[in-house]
C-alpha cells in the first residue's frame, strides 16, 4: 500500500489542514443538520474525496461519537474501511456523462438503504456531466429523499450550472501551506521511521504547490533506504543549487554575457526540465527582492523576475522550452548578434563571435535594402491585381457547406437574414439587428466564417457591419 493511502485521513481529527470545512460538518452531524446535497470545490490533492469519505462514514457510523467523528469500530465503520458498505457508493462522472446514467442513479436511490442510516452518493469530477445529466438531477437535488445524501465535488466550479449550485450547500477547499505540508510530512517520516532533511521536505512542499497527495508521492519516491535527502531531489528532479542561481541572476543583472552563455550551456548539458527551474528561480528571486526593498538593485530584480515569468507563461506554446529560455534571456542582454556556434570551452572566441560588423558595412546593407524596397513598390503600382481564384461566391452554397456542419444553424440564420455582397474579393455581410451583428462578430463565429469561406471560395477578406439603414428605420417606428 502506498504512503499516501495508509495515511489517509480516516476521520475528522485527522483533518487538519480544512479546519473551517471540519468544524460545519462535526456541528451539523452532532446537531443532526445535514443537508441533502453538498458541493466540494478545490484544486486536486486538496482533500475533497477524503472529506466525502469521511463524511459517508460519519453519517452512517452507529456509534457516533461526541465531536461528530465516526467511531471506526461499529459494523458499519469495518464495513466502509473494506470497501464492503454498499450504501455509500463512489461514481466518476467522467466515465459516466451520459444522462441514462444519472437516470439509472436516481432511479436506485429510491430504495431504502440495506445496512447504514442513509444511501450516500459521491459524485467526483461532477462538472464532466453533461448538460441533460445536470438537469435530469436537478429535481432530486432540490427534493431528495429523506434516506439520500449526494455529495458533489469538482476542481472547475465554472463549469456547474448555477441551478446545481443554489440547491447545494458549497464548501470551498484552499490549498494546503507549505508548513502544513512539511507537517505531515515529518509525522508519516517518524511513523515511518525515514530519516530526512528539513531542506528537502520544504523542497517537497514547494514543489507540490499546495497539492497533498503530491508532496507524500514525491517523499515516497526519494526516500531511498529510509532517507530523505536533499541531493537525491535535485540529482533526479535535475535542480540547480541556490548558488548557481544567485550568480545567474548577478551575471543577467550585470550583464555579464561571457558568463550567461556559460550559465545556459551548464543548464542545457544538464537537461534540467525547464518549467521547474523557472519555478524554482522566481521563488529564489522572489526572497532576493524582498531583500532589496531599499537597495539600488530592486528594479532591476522586478525587471528580471518579469522576464522569467514571461518565458513560463509561452513554455506550452513553443515545441523546445530551452530554446525559448535561452534566446529570451539572450534578447534581454541585447546582443547586437547572436552567435551561431558557441563554444564555452574556449571563452575567449566569445568575445570575437560577438563582436559587431563595422558602420560602412550597415550603411552599405541599409542602402541595398531601400533600393530593393523602392523596385518592389514600383512594380506593386505598375502590376494589376491578380484574381486570386475562379471560383465565384454564392450566398447559397455557403449555407449549403454550413448546413454539414453541426451546432452552426442559428449562426446560418443570422446570415440568412442579412444582406451579404462580395466585391474586389471582400465579403460584407450587413446585420439586420443587434442580435445578429453580435453573433457573427463573436470571436469563435468570425473566425468559422472565415475559415469555411477561405476553404469554398478561397476568399481571405470577410467583414461583419452594421445595416445602417434598417435600423435607422427601425428606431424611426
Amino acid at each position: 500500500m502506498s504512503l499516501y493511502q495508509k495515511y489517509r485521513p480516516k476521520d475528522f481529527n485527522s483533518l487538519v489542514w480544512q479546519d473551517f470545512i471540519k468544524i460545519a460538518l462535526q456541528n451539523a452531524i452532532m446537531r443532526d443538520r445535514l443537508v441533502g446535497a453538498y458541493l466540494f470545490y478545490g484544486s486536486r490533492g486538496t482533500g475533497k474525496t477524503t472529506t466525502a469519505r469521511i463524511l459517508a462514514k460519519a453519517v452512517n457510523c452507529l456509534n457516533i461519537t461526541k465531536d461528530g467523528n465516526p467511531c471506526g469500530i461499529c459494523s458499519n465503520c469495518e464495513a466502509f474501511m473494506n470497501w464492503e458498505l454498499i450504501d455509500i457508493i463512489e461514481i466518476d462522472a467522467a466515465s459516466n456523462t451520459w444522462v441514462d446514467n444519472i437516470r439509472e442513479l436516481i432511479e436506485k436511490a429510491q430504495f431504502q438503504p440495506n445496512y447504514g442510516k442513509f444511501k450516500v452518493y459521491i459524485i467526483d469530477e461532477v462538472h464532466m456531466l453533461s448538460k441533460w445529466a445536470f438537469n435530469a438531477l436537478l429535481k432530486t437535488l432540490e427534493e431528495p429523499p429523506k434516506h439520500v445524501k449526494f455529495i458533489l465535488a469538482t476542481t472547475e466550479i465554472h463549469k456547474i450550472p448555477e441551478t446545481i449550485i443554489s440547491r447545494t450547500q458549497r464548501f470551498d477547499f484552499k490549498k494546503i501551506t507549505e508548513t502544513d505540508i512539511v507537517n505531515r510530512l515529518e509525522f508519516i517520516a517518524k511513523e515511518e521511521l525515514i530519516k530526512t532533511e528539513k531542506t528537502a521536505l520544504e523542497l517537497i512542499a514547494r514543489l507540490s504547490r499546495g497539492w497533498l497527495r503530491d508532496a507524500i508521492t514525491l517523499f515516497e519516491q526519494y526516500s531511498i533506504w529510509d532517507n530523505l535527502k536533499l541531493d537525491y531531489l535535485k540529482d533526479n528532479l535535475q535542480l540547480v543549487w541556490d548558488e548557481f542561481l544567485n550568480w545567474f541572476i548577478e551575471n543577467i543583472e550585470k550583464k555579464n554575457n561571457k558568463w550567461v552563455l556559460e550559465n545556459l550551456s551548464f543548464l542545457k548539458n544538464k537537461w534540467i526540465d525547464v518549467k521547474i527551474f523557472l519555478e524554482e528561480i522566481t521563488y529564489f528571486l522572489h526572497d532576493k527582492i524582498l531583500n532589496s526593498l531599499e537597495s539600488d538593485d530592486f528594479n532591476t530584480l522586478v525587471n528580471i523576475y518579469d522576464l522569467f515569468i514571461e518565458i513560463y507563461s509561452k513554455i506550452k506554446l513553443v515545441p523546445n522550452s530551452f530554446l525559448l529560455l535561452e534566446f529570451s534571456i539572450l534578447k534581454n542582454l541585447n546582443l547586437k548578434t547572436i552567435p551561431k556556434e558557441i563554444v564555452i570551452n574556449e571563452p575567449k572566441k566569445i568575445e570575437e563571435v560577438i563582436k559587431a560588423p563595422e558602420k560602412k558595412e550597415i550603411k552599405k546593407e541599409v542602402e541595398e535594402v531601400i533600393i530593393k524596397v523602392e523596385k518592389e513598390e514600383e512594380f506593386k503600382a505598375e502590376k494589376p491585381k491578380e484574381i486570386k481564384s475562379d471560383k465565384k461566391f454564392e450566398l447559397t452554397k455557403l449555407l449549403e457547406e454550413m448546413k454539414k456542419d453541426a451546432g452552426k444553424w442559428f449562426l446560418m440564420m443570422s446570415i440568412k437574414s442579412s444582406k451579404v455582397s462580395c466585391h474586389n474579393w471582400e465579403v460584407n455581410i450587413y446585420a439586420n439587428n443587434d442580435f445578429n451583428y453580435d453573433k457573427m462578430n463573436a470571436i469563435d463565429s468570425l473566425s468559422y466564417l472565415k475559415d469555411k469561406i477561405k476553404q469554398v471560395f478561397d476568399i481571405d477578406d470577410i467583414n461583419i457591419k452594421k445595416n445602417t439603414l434598417l435600423w435607422e428605420i427601425s428606431d424611426v417606428f
